[in-house]
């Protein structure tokens, strides 16, 4: 439909349009991917764009006018620079369908205090801490929402960030290897969910970094196959080198050189369907991760496991601390060897 009143001139050429006109929100990023991708429409952030046409709609639907303002004045001074971050994001279209989820949140919360014909003002801490419900997102949501308020001294009302307790601690370390065992034995298996489930188990890389890798970080012609990530580069274990040569070659079909290409045009796969198929193989990646990056950390002095994997020395560190590793005399070490 939007495509053909597209053809025939009923439809204006414009992201705006398209987005206001089409139903489906995949349907509407594919198109404008598909349309940038071709030159049609100038070069634009598809989910930027398609999340600002849903702000400026959601917040003229809020019926009370001072929530709207509120809502609007939040948005504008205090989730602007968050959005910048979701531009630069691996995966922006999850996160901006959290940060739809958290306004939503907010919105509720200001609907509940004139429920109790209360304002922001006078809202007391009790009736907050007895509405809020055990819900994760929304304390997280309303955390940011009502440290925002304080600071601009219209509540004195407190969310305190949920803390978020590390996924994994007891993923057993026999259990790790018994799954990286049936991921490098299962030769039938996907080649992107095998290597995808040994980047986790074995290296513990996040999904957000995996779903970016190009063919420019494959190394195919060394032996070991090597990938970098970070500063060095990893040698992989012949199965994983295997699989990743595979990806490769497939990836010569997209210019863009994603091993993990998305559906839509030009974009990498998101982070959401590769999770679900590797829990479908019965891999939980934050467990799996976790432990991986514990017991690398076990192993190796938090410098190299930065190196390694691209992650910040900091990080590494405390990593390193959770595994109750001690490297202090690491750089007398290195020195010695140098």
């Amino acid at each position: 439909m939007v495509l053909r009143e597209l053809a025939d001139g009923t439809l204006p050429l414009t992201a705006e349009a398209i987005i206001t006109r089409a139903r489906s929100g995949q349907s509407v990023a594919f198109l404008l991917s598909l349309l940038v991708r071709s030159g049609v429409l100038p070069e634009l952030d598809v989910e930027s764009t398609r999340f600002d046409h849903w702000l400026n709609g959601w917040l003229d639907d809020i019926e009370d006018p001072e929530d709207r303002l509120i809502l609007r004045r939040y948005c504008t001074w205090e989730l602007l620079r968050s959005a910048r971050t979701l531009r630069s994001a691996s995966s922006p279209a999850s996160g901006f369908l959290r940060q739809r989820a958290a306004l939503k949140y907010c919105a509720a919360f200001l609907r509940e205090i004139r429920s109790q014909q209360e304002t922001l003002a006078t809202f007391p801490q009790r009736r907050l801490d007895a509405y809020l419900t055990d819900s994760p997102s929304q304390r997280d949501a309303l955390a940011p929402f009502t440290r925002w308020l304080r600071k601009h001294r219209l509540s004195t009302v407190r969310v305190e960030f949920r803390s978020h307790r590390l996924e994994g601690r007891d993923y057993a370390s026999d259990h790790r290897w018994q799954m990286a065992r049936r991921f490098l034995s299962a030769a039938d298996m996907d080649p992107k969910t095998r290597a995808a489930g040994l980047l986790v188990l074995l290296y513990g890389i996040q999904l957000t970094r995996i779903v970016t890798i190009t063919r420019a970080q494959v190394d195919t012609n060394s032996r070991p196959v090597t990938l970098t990530v970070g500063a060095e580069p990893i040698e992989l274990p012949e199965i994983l080198g295997n699989a990743m040569v595979n990806l490769v070659a497939a990836s010569a079909r997209h210019p863009e050189g994603w091993l993990f290409p998305g559906r839509n045009p030009g974009k990498h796969l998101t982070p959401g369907p590769l999770s679900r198929r590797l829990r479908a193989e019965g891999l939980l990646t934050g467990s799996a991760r976790t432990t991986a990056l514990i017991e690398l950390t076990r192993q190796m002095h938090p410098r190299i496991v930065s190196d390694l994997l691209g992650i910040t020395t900091a990080s590494a560190a405390a990593w390193s601390r959770l595994a109750g590793g001690e490297w202090s005399d690491y750089p007398a070490l290195r020195s010695t060897h140098a």
